[in-house]
Parts: structure tokens; sequence; C-alpha cells
């Protein structure tokens, strides 16, 4: 109890540090709302995407009838030049359905280590079978669960710019480390998300700060106290307070970017403390595209909650390449992506049977513009295993 008592009263006082910040520099903007007339008129945007797909899969469980992938509705304004806000629903009632496939040698999540406990499966002798921890997660198939909440609010936040170098966010935003997460769904070029999304990659609330102290240079603080759902189920854990960095460097203006982003979630009374690094690069020239992440988690060995016997690591990177056609416009894509789950008993350096499993996916496919409102896609995924393939093809539709 001393210890639940002790993290309640030091979330208190973050919470008054965040309230007191928030009330210090809103202040100046507060003065400024009250000034919206017809020289200064309040200006809103509204804008929607409907993506419907149909899958064909080796995979038994995969429905394979017509559905609503996504439909999102956006909602933003601007009050003045230094105050915006904007929210996002999912309105498709993808509401994060369990994938149902298990781990072992032959399937869709492969066990790391013959030191996991064996089993049997219809005669036979197979590696522990690991519980799904994967989700469809509106349009995120491979998405690792993220234990989030409130599945239909994807983003409301608002942003108060100051001397043109500094953007104060507060609310339920993606973490400024994901690319994906960060880019409109009718502009990703995939169907599905990579695995970094849900694991890493989430939704979150609390506040960032970002600067651009450089015309090369832009530098973002965040910390957030809990995790949107839109990428996982609707439950989520009484704490999960985290704080992160990032710097990106811009080398060559519009074209090419370079991340470098850190994270350290400390010890609650359920979840063990861990560090994540991150590293990314984009680049974009004359029709080309490519991308990569890679994300590593380590779970510290040293932490006071009730996993505190665990220690391991967590790891998930792809790289992503794409053409776009000139005239026709039809966009060549391709994708490599894997994950990896490794953790081990703290004492006995022996492997957690249910959380030891890696995947390989690679994507290939395209996307055809047909016109300025709409896109047709179709991705063949390939993930490592027997029968689990599949094809994907989406209609997209968006104003």
């Amino acid at each position: 109890m001393k210890g639940k008592h002790l993290q309640m009263t030091q979330r208190t006082i973050y919470y008054a540090y965040v309230l007191i910040f928030f009330l210090l520099v809103s202040s100046v903007h507060a003065v400024e709302l009250n000034q919206l007339n017809m020289n200064n008129p309040l200006k809103i945007n509204l804008s929607g995407t409907l993506q419907t797909i149909v899958t064909k899969s080796e995979i038994d469980q995969l429905d394979e009838d017509i559905d609503i992938h996504r439909f999102r509705m956006n909602l933003g304004g601007k009050l003045n030049e230094n105050v915006s806000f904007f929210t996002e629903f999912e309105l498709g009632a993808n509401l994060s359905n369990d994938t149902i496939w298990a781990a072992r040698p032959d399937a869709r999540m492969k066990i790391l280590d013959s030191k996991a406990v064996s089993t049997s499966v219809n005669g036979d002798v197979y590696k522990q079978m690991i519980p799904n921890e994967t989700r469809i997660a509106a349009g995120a198939r491979y998405a690792q669960k993220d234990l989030g909440s409130d599945s239909r609010l994807v983003q409301a936040y608002v942003d108060l710019k100051y001397f043109k170098k500094f953007t104060l966010r507060v609310g339920q935003m993606a973490r400024g480390s994901s690319y994906e997460l960060n880019t409109p769904v009718n502009k990703l070029e995939t169907i599905n998300y990579s695995t970094s999304v849900g694991q890493f990659g989430k939704y979150v609330r609390g506040l960032q700060l970002k600067m651009t102290p450089f015309t090369f240079m832009k530098v973002g603080i965040g910390i957030d106290d809990s995790v949107g759902g839109i990428t996982g189920g609707t439950n989520e854990p009484e704490s999960k307070l985290s704080a992160g960095g990032k710097i990106v460097f811009i080398p060559w203006k519009k074209h090419f970017t370079v991340k470098v982003c850190g994270r350290h979630v400390p010890a609650t009374e359920y979840m063990p403390d861990a560090n994540a690094g991150i590293f990314g690069a984009d680049f974009k020239y004359m029709g080309f595209h490519f991308q990569g992440e890679i994300y590593h988690l380590h779970v510290n060995p040293v932490n006071n909650g009730a996993k505190k016997g665990l220690k391991g690591n967590l790891c998930s990177w792809y790289v992503h390449a794409s053409y776009m056609i000139p005239k026709i416009n039809v966009q060549l894509v391709s994708r490599y992506n894997y994950f990896e789950k490794r953790m081990r008993d703290r004492k006995t350096d022996i492997l957690k049977p249910p959380a030891n499993y890696y995947m390989e996916i690679i994507t290939a496919g395209l996307n055809w513009n047909f016109s300025p409102y709409s896109r047709f896609q179709i991705m063949y995924d390939m993930v490592d295993g027997d029968d689990n393939d599949s094809l994907d093809m989406q209609l997209e539709l968006f104003f």
C-alpha cells in the first residue's frame, strides 16, 4: 500500500506540474481567443477518409467479406496564427479485433528458441504455443497490442505556437517517433501498418514540445501518461507515465531527414521499467521514396513492479521502398518488416515460453490514384511460415 500511495503522490505532483506549466504558457494566448471578429474569423477544416477492403487469405480466421477498413473524420480549426486544434475520429466500428494465430514452427509467429517448453498439436510435437499478441487494429493487422483505450477517438489536441520556433501540443496525439502514425491514412503507401505500431508507435495522451533551433534541425520532447486505443484494445493499466525525446536532422530540405529518438518508461506496480531507442531515415526524390525505422526496447532487470523477475528485449524494424510512375499515377510499393520478442527470467536466464517469437513479413503491391479524391490499393503480404499469406484489395475515397 505504501508503494501504491507513493505512486499516486508522484502522479499527483506530475499532473500539478503539467497544469501549472500549461496555464503559464497559454495565458498569453487566452486574451487572443476573445478577439475573433470579421477581420479575424474562426477557420474550420473538415476532411475524411473511407477505406473499404476485401481480403483473400490463406489464414482461415481472416474474414474475406467486404469490410469497412477505416472511416476517419477529421475536424480542425485555427483560432488565430498561434492557436489551432485538431480532432480525428474512427467511425468504422473496427475496434481492434483479435486475430487468432498461435506461434509454432510452421505458423505466423515463429518460436525463437528450443529451450521453450514443447507441446503436442495434432500428434506433432511443437514448441510451446504462444498466446496471440496481435490486433487487426483499424487497419493494422500486424500491429502489436498496446493496451489502449477510447478506440473511437484517434486524436484530439491543441497547438500553441510561440516565437515561430516553439509549439506546445496538449491532448491525445501520435508519438513523434512514428513515421506511420504521423502520416494521414490516405497518404499511407501500404494498407497495413508495420509491427512497429502498437508496441512502439502509439497514440498517447500528454504533451509535446516541438522546437526548431536551426533550419537543419528539429527537436521534440514528449511526456505522456496513458495510451489511446485505436492501435490496440480497450483496457489500460493504471499508469503508463513515460517521457521521450527526438532530434531530426535535415541534411536535404524536403528530400532527406534522419531521426534519433529515445524513451524511458518508469516502473509501475504492474510493469517493469524500460528504455527504448529509435532510429529512422526518410528519403524522397523524383518519384522515389525510401523509408526505414528500427525500434529497440530493453526491459531493465532492476525494477520494483510485479514483473520484476523479467528481463529482455523487443525489436521491430522495416525498410520501405516505392516509386511513382510518371503520368499514369501508379505507385509500386514494397516493404520488409521484422519483429522479435525475447523475454527471460532474471534469475535463471531461461526463456519465458509465452513471450519468445519472431515475425517476418514481405509486402509487395501498388497504389493507383485514379482521381484526385480516390485511390485503389492492392497488396500481397508474405508472412514467414506455412499458409500465412494474404492478398488485400482496398478502395479509398477521401475529401
